[in-house]
Order: C-alpha cells, then sequence, then structure tokens
C-alpha cells in the first residue's frame, strides 16, 4: 500500500509530494556554491570585457599573479602548482606573455633547463590598462557598499583563502 502523501527524511534532505527532493543546505556549502557561482560571473564578464583589449583574460589573471609581488620570480611549475593546473596550459600563456614583452625569463642559476620568470615593467602597464577597462565594473558591483562592509568581506575572504591555500599545501597538485 502507497501512502497518499510520502514523506521521508535523510541527512540534510527532506522530500514529500509538493517539494520533490530539495536538499537543506548548510550556510557553508551555500556559501561555497555562492563563491563558485561569482567566480563564474566575474570571470565571463571580465572576459567580455577584456576581449575588447589587447590582453585576454588567460594572460591578464597570470599578469594579475605576477604584479602581485613583482620582484617575485616563478618558474612554470611553481605557476602550475600555485594555478592548479597543468604545465602545457601554463606554457602556452607564459610563452604569449614573454612574446609579447610582459614576461621577462632568465635561466636558473643551479639549472640552466629551468627559467626563472618575473613581469617587466610593460607586462604591468598591461595589467593596469586591463584594471582601468575594469574599473566601472567594480565601482558598479560596490558602489553602495560601505567601506566597513568591502573591509569586512575582505577579511573573511581572505581568511577563507589562507585556509584553502594552507589545505592546498599538502595535496600533490592538479
Amino acid at each position: 500500500m502507497i501512502p497518499e502523501e510520502p514523506s521521508f527524511t535523510f541527512p540534510g534532505i527532506f522530500f514529500n509530494q509538493e517539494n520533490s527532493l530539495r536538499p537543506k543546505r548548510s550556510k557553508e556549502e551555500q556559501i561555497l556554491i555562492w563563491i563558485g557561482v561569482i567566480a563564474q560571473l566575474v570571470r565571463t564578464r571580465n572576459n567580455q570585457i577584456l576581449h575588447g583589449t589587447d590582453l585576454p583574460y588567460p594572460q591578464f589573471v597570470l599578469l594579475l599573479h605576477f604584479c602581485h609581488d613583482p620582484e617575485r620570480e616563478w618558474t612554470v611549475s611553481s605557476l602550475a602548482r600555485a594555478f592548479q593546473r597543468k604545465q602545457p596550459g601554463i606554457t602556452k600563456t607564459v610563452r604569449q606573455l614573454l612574446d609579447r614583452g610582459f614576461l621577462r625569463s632568465r635561466p636558473d642559476r643551479t639549472d640552466a633547463r629551468v627559467k626563472n620568470l618575473r613581469v617587466t615593467a610593460r607586462g604591468i602597464r598591461a595589467r593596469d590598462a586591463a584594471m582601468v577597462a575594469l574599473a566601472p565594473t567594480l565601482a558598479d558591483d560596490f558602489g553602495n557598499w560601505k567601506r566597513s562592509e568591502i573591509s569586512e568581506l575582505h577579511r573573511l575572504v581572505e581568511r577563507l583563502k589562507e585556509h584553502l591555500d594552507e589545505q592546498r599545501a599538502g595535496s600533490t597538485g592538479p
């Protein structure tokens, strides 16, 4: 015999005929879902904006990384680990940035096969020009926010990023 209105629960899931299967998401799960959605929305929008410039989005992302600490040198291997991507994809983008004069390369002191990469002044200017193109979207996104709200969001997102970076440190990569 089938009950008239079946309902049952599993951990985190409640089912009845009105709502079918509807997960009850924790705030933590919602946050991670929203971060993924935000990342996709921002990536798509920035890609569209930068499409009209001389700096494609993948090159922009790598330049952002280099410009965070312009004095630091990176290898393709260290970039692949940082971005959790395979080396061929990173190598292709690095080659494009080198060809454009946005990065410079020098042989490693201990292993000439390894190339140390660093952003050039031209690369910093290209990143700056891209940021100018993206500035209106930042103003639109955060224009109605109080400085205290932005500071609090920054603090919390940085805390999560630091935790995720620490968790990643033990992984072997992509």
